[in-house]
């Protein structure tokens, strides 16, 4: 018996007001205050994000989802404080305990000479708290953990028309001393050598999509209009140090990285024509997401298109790493 899609839960009410993220995860056994079990492992957890904060709806049975975890913005943005987080973006979990939650302020503070005051977050849902606040200054649209999970990436920018920003690489370290937790530190290491770190304020800039006109110069991740950020292995193997990070830009070249034993960025494969055009009918045509498969020795990469087509590239992988292939610009 084969039994066709079908609408199994609904969302009833929400204070989150406007979407921006959901995803999908197995959470394992979560727990209130007075011990009862609201999450159950081994059945899915939905975790969604926008303008309203961040909930997870839990289920027992994998029939009915209730709400089990709540986060408002953390220091959202109002007439007095411009600034302020105006949306939780996108988020990710590490350790079987914690979601790293990217944030935005407004678009409008562009021009303003201020820098976002939008934080990024490390939330306990086990516990119910945020245990650390980090990358204030940042337009942070994406976030993923990356190498062997105990690194943070956070996509930054995002916009067609307003300047880019860094895109961060956090290292996640065990708090010592007997104190319960982590924190995320800016990595020493980044994706690229001498790659700035400090955020600039966020300022009006040309949307016209600008790329290279040789593809393998294309720009470092140092300013990016970053919208989405993806870690994949290489090879079909947990034991594996090579990975490759997908990085969606807006108005820009999207670009594949290479990189081995979690060290600096050894090649960039930009993906012609990724950075859009504009439509004479339709206006910007701009990445606004994407995916990477691995088959065999073939990689196939999409690319979610804003006001246009759809676009799916294919190549060999030895493409990332051959030594005949031209390395990342130092």
């Amino acid at each position: 018996l084969r039994l066709s899609p079908q609408v199994l839960w609904v969302e009833e009410y929400t204070q989150r007001q406007h979407a921006r993220m959901c995803l999908l995860e197995d959470l394992g056994n979560i727990y209130d205050d007075d011990d009862s079990l609201v999450s159950m492992k081994g059945q899915p957890d939905i975790i969604i994000t926008g303008t309203g904060g961040l909930d997870i709806y839990s289920s027992l049975d994998g029939n009915f989802w209730h709400l089990t975890r709540t986060l408002p913005l953390v220091n959202q943005a109002n007439h007095s404080n411009p600034t302020g987080t105006a949306a939780f973006m996108g988020v990710t979990p590490i350790q079987n305990r914690y979601l790293v939650i990217s944030s935005r302020a407004l678009w409008k503070l562009a021009g303003e000479n201020e820098l976002p005051d939008a934080p990024c977050l490390v939330y306990d849902y086990q516990n119910d708290v945020v245990v650390q606040t980090f990358s204030w200054g940042g337009q942070s649209m994406s976030v993923a953990a990356i190498g062997d999970g105990s690194q943070i990436l956070l996509g930054n920018g995002g916009e067609a028309c307003i300047s880019g920003q860094p895109n961060l690489l956090y290292q996640i370290q065990e708090r010592t001393g007997g104190e319960d937790g982590i924190d995320l530190e800016l990595s020493d290491v980044q994706l690229f050598k001498g790659e700035s770190t400090l955020y600039a304020p966020l300022e009006r800039a040309d949307p016209t999509p600008d790329s290279s006109s040789e593809y393998y110069s294309a720009p470092r991740s140092d300013i990016t209009k970053t919208r989405q950020v993806k870690s994949f292995p290489l090879l079909d193997d947990s034991s594996s140090s090579e990975e490759i990070v997908l990085e969606v830009n807006s108005a820009e070249t999207c670009n594949l990285y290479y990189r081995k034993n979690e060290d600096y960025v050894s090649m960039i494969l930009p993906l012609p024509g990724s950075e859009g055009y504009i439509s004479e009918f339709h206006g910007g045509v701009y990445a606004r997401g994407g995916d990477v498969l691995m088959l065999g020795d073939k990689v196939f990469v999409v690319l979610a298109n804003y006001n246009g087509n759809n676009t799916v590239y294919s190549f060999d992988s030895h493409w990332l790493r051959d030594e005949d292939v031209p390395l990342a610009e130092e």
